[in-house]
């Protein structure tokens, strides 16, 4: 079902902006340093009605249109990013049990997922495996009216600390299931949290797994998972290129800001050299051009594009790209002081490489684009 696809409300952004500087750039510089969940963080992103927005909500006031999402996950990664990405497994999770489940799931589960209350993780991801799904060994096995689930799984976001798991299993040799487990269930074992160069204190940690659930935990059909991560997925790569605008866009904010500031012989570096403006240029052009992908990304998924698979690997693409040059172009900017933990740079230049190796490493990004490219210009 297509959706009109529409700005964030002015004043919502607002609220999102005052928030974001008065309290969320603590929390988040907070988080980063010591790389523990912060449940104080994850409860003011719901109170903002964050992990709302994809989703029609007429009493949170939410239209569902996700292009006013990716503003407002924007906004938020500009004061921190890891709080941008805290909502991201919660709402793909909501949005695989809205798009495949049951009445009885969407109840129990979803309607906890897309208001806040309950948090989701979701657990595909295996030591072996990477982006492929045909090596997953976790398996799901029928037992009358019962499914038997044993397997590992690596890089879980808030493995600990997660209400709900999405988790996916083979079902058959060839094929995967996608199963709810309840994460009070004593099968469902995270290890210790992975330290983490950047984007730690997700509670992102291996999972040891052995649950026995009811037939009802199944989501879709019995050989659907494929399908139903394939069906999330691209929008999870939209969401998480709006992230990197906040990234980049921050970046920006504190060169022009240093350029500002440090003064050469008495005037400031930025208004005496033209070299400084012409990286603050470039750097805002990149970010600006990110920008009108992303949204233009966003309008696709609204629209429940044929072809959002590709047009998502294309946005992951630039948007990552942007934000490692320009959270390095930052630095030039900045010079030694931006290594320094007295600036916010540092983090976010070891933030703006994340999108190139998680989440979907760039390389498959481009394979999948690549293959589009042949099929777009094989027949002629």
């Amino acid at each position: 079902m297509t959706v009109e696809s529409r700005p964030l409300d002015p004043d919502l952004l607002a609220i999102l902006r005052d928030v974001g500087k008065e309290r969320i750039r603590d929390l988040a510089t907070q988080v980063d340093r010591t790389q523990e969940f912060s449940r104080e963080l994850w409860e003011l992103l719901c109170e903002l009605g964050l992990p709302t927005m994809p989703f029609v909500d007429e009493d949170a006031g939410h239209d569902g249109s996700f292009r006013a999402y990716v503003e407002g996950i924007e906004e938020v990664a500009s004061h921190g990013a890891c709080a941008a990405l805290y909502s991201g497994p919660t709402v793909q999770v909501a949005t695989a049990i809205d798009r495949f489940g049951t009445p009885e799931q969407k109840e129990r589960w979803g309607q906890g997922l897309i208001s806040g209350g309950l948090l989701g993780a979701w657990s595909f991801t295996e030591p072996q495996t990477g982006s492929d799904p045909q090596q997953i060994q976790t398996w799901a096995r029928r037992d009358g009216d019962e499914w038997v689930i044993t397997g590992s799984k690596m890089f879980t976001s808030f493995a600990p600390h997660a209400d709900v798991a999405l988790v996916f299993a083979k079902t058959s040799e060839r094929r995967l299931g996608a199963f709810l487990v309840d994460t009070t269930d004593p099968g469902w074992q995270p290890g210790p949290p992975i330290k983490m160069l950047a984007f730690g204190g997700q509670g992102t940690a291996p999972v040891s797994i052995d649950v026995r659930v009811p037939a009802s935990a199944l989501l879709g059909a019995e050989d659907g998972g494929f399908d139903i991560m394939v069906g999330t997925e691209s929008e999870a790569k939209v969401r998480a290129s709006a992230i990197t605008i906040g990234i980049g866009r921050r970046a920006l904010e504190e060169a022009a800001n240093y350029a500002l500031g440090r003064e050469h012989r008495g005037e400031p570096i930025g208004q005496k050299f033209p070299t400084i403006q012409g990286i603050l240029g470039e750097m805002a052009a990149q970010v600006d051009g990110a920008r009108a992908v992303v949204h233009a990304a966003a309008e696709a998924v609204d629209r429940r594009d044929p072809n959002l698979k590709v047009i998502a690997a294309s946005t992951r693409i630039v948007c990552a790209r942007m934000a490692r040059e320009v959270t390095s172009l930052a630095m030039q900017v900045c010079g030694a002081y931006g290594f320094t933990q007295e600036m916010v740079l540092e983090r976010l230049y070891r933030e703006g490489k994340f999108y190139e190796v998680g989440q979907g490493v760039i390389e498959l990004q481009k394979m999948i684009v690549g293959k589009d490219v042949l099929k777009r210009y094989g027949g002629k």
